[in-house]
C-alpha cells in the first residue's frame, strides 16, 4: 500500500488508554469500523487479549495486516463469538461530504481522503438523518448477535455543530443501544483535538464521549 493511503479520522491517542480500562479482563475484542487498524494498539495495555477487526474499504483494510476485510452489517463470526466490542464509528457530520470538488479548497473527508467513491454500506457518506440511523441500528443489531452475555460495548462517539445548533448523535446512538437491550453502564468525556476544517471550523463540540454498555446475562 502506498504512502500516499492516509484516514481523515483516526481517533487520538488519548483514547486509547480509556478503551483499555473499560475492557480490563476482556479477552476477545471486536472492532466492526477498523479503519486504519488502530484499535490493534491496545495490545500495549491488554496484551493476553484476541483483537479482531472489520473494515469494508481495502486500502484502509490492508493498512494492517490484521484487519479483515468486511462489511459491518454481515460479520464473519457466529453468535457470541466475543466477549467486547470496541469501536468509533462515523459521527455524521461533514467529512461525509461525498461531491466531486469543483474548486481547489482544502477538504478532509473520507471520500476525499479516499480519492473514489465510498463502497455502498460505508457510513463514512452518511449524513446525519434516517439513512445514518437505519445504518447503525442494523450494525449494532450485528454486533448484539456476536456478542457473548454478559460482553461489554464501549462505543466511541460524539456530536457535532450544524448550522450552529448541536446535532444529538450521542444520544441517538445511546437510545439505540438500550432499545436494542444493552444496559447503559460508563459515559467518559476525553477532550480531544477537533477537525478544524469547514464551516463551522472555529465552532465545536469540546469532547468526544466514550460510553460503556453492557449485554445482560439474561436477555430481556
Amino acid at each position: 500500500m502506498t504512502a500516499t493511503v492516509r484516514h481523515p479520522a483516526k481517533y487520538t491517542d488519548k483514547l486509547l488508554p480509556v478503551f483499555a480500562e473499560l475492557l480490563t479482563g476482556r479477552t476477545r475484542i471486536l472492532d466492526p469500523f477498523a479503519g486504519t487498524g488502530k484499535i490493534f494498539e491496545l495490545a500495549q495495555w491488554l496484551p493476553e487479549a484476541d483483537i479482531q477487526a472489520v473494515e469494508i474499504e481495502p486500502e484502509w483494510a490492508a493498512m494492517n495486516p490484521r484487519t479483515t476485510l468486511g462489511n459491518a452489517l454481515h460479520l464473519p463470526w457466529p453468535a457470541e463469538s466475543f466477549d467486547a466490542v470496541c469501536t468509533s464509528p462515523c459521527y455524521a457530520n461533514r467529512m461525509a461530504d461525498h461531491h466531486e470538488a469543483k474548486d481547489a479548497s482544502q477538504r478532509n473527508t473520507y471520500r476525499h481522503a479516499l480519492g473514489h467513491p465510498l463502497q455502498p454500506d460505508n457510513a463514512g457518506a452518511m449524513q446525519w438523518g434516517l439513512a445514518y440511523q437505519d445504518f447503525h441500528a442494523a450494525a449494532w443489531r450485528e454486533c448484539w448477535r456476536v456478542l457473548q452475555q454478559g460482553g461489554v460495548f464501549v462505543l466511541n462517539i460524539s456530536d457535532h455543530i450544524r448550522k450552529g445548533a448541536v446535532i444529538p448523535v450521542t444520544a441517538w446512538h445511546v437510545a439505540e443501544l438500550q432499545t436494542i437491550g444493552f444496559e447503559l453502564g460508563r459515559c467518559l468525556h476525553v477532550q480531544t483535538p477537533r477537525n478544524g476544517f469547514g464551516r463551522n471550523g472555529q465552532l465545536r463540540v469540546d469532547h468526544e464521549s466514550v460510553i460503556e454498555f453492557v449485554k445482560p446475562e439474561v436477555v430481556r
